[in-house]
């Protein structure tokens, strides 16, 4: 009688001890994508280079969006552009440019390149893509998993993207936008990215 409560009780702890098992951590990739589609908003600085037939022309900018599509875009460099800046409030854009008398130029056309400068665009992009590629790269000496997503529509000029994140910190390390030769058109280097941030409720607001 004792042994057979024995096994029992021993097949109890073992049911019961596999009905405990651990969950998998998270790989880097899962890690990184959990931490991109989690993402509320976002401030950065970046570099932006613009690459043309013409040769290349770099910005200094500032970028404040939200996962729910506002975004302001502030122009820091060089400084015949320093002080512009682009907003979006969900619904219009306006575009404000110190160095005009009339400052403020409401009802802006949207514009796809602009668009695939933000980070949540790339995100969807990426979760819509089919046979997208991920690959361990170097980029200034770390390392950095590297995300490719294809840009939707019709127009050449644009037609891929890839991303690269720090595998230590999971910021964003740069972003660059091809068109459909495969050749660079767009190239965001971040300097400074903080996931999250407190926005000043007045930064995504259109001046009347």
């Amino acid at each position: 009688m004792k042994k057979a409560v024995a096994v029992c009780l021993s097949l109890l702890l073992l049911f019961g001890l596999g009905g405990c098992k651990k969950e998998e951590p998270l790989s880097e990739l899962e890690t990184i994508q959990k931490q991109l589609n989690e993402m509320d908003g976002y401030y950065c600085t970046a570099s932006l280079t613009r690459i043309s037939n013409k040769g290349e022309t770099t910005y200094g900018t500032k970028q404040y969006a939200k996962s729910t599509g506002e975004y302001r875009l502030e122009l820091t460099s060089p400084e015949n552009v320093a002080g512009n800046y682009t907003i979006f409030d969900g619904q219009k854009i306006c575009q404000y440019n110190p160095r005009l008398n009339n400052q403020l130029i409401k009802d802006v056309p949207a514009s796809q390149h602009r668009n695939e400068l933000f980070l949540g665009q790339f995100i969807k992009n990426y979760m819509q893509s089919e046979g997208v590629g991920v690959e361990a790269a170097a980029l200034d000496e770390s390392k950095c998993i590297v995300m490719e997503a294809v840009i939707p529509g019709t127009d050449g000029a644009l037609s891929s993207e890839k991303l690269w994140v720090d595998r230590e910190t999971y910021l964003p390390k740069r972003l660059v936008l091809y068109d459909s030769q495969g050749q660079e058109r767009y190239r965001l280097d971040y300097d400074e990215f903080v996931y999250n941030p407190d926005f000043e409720e007045n930064l995504f607001q259109i001046k009347e």
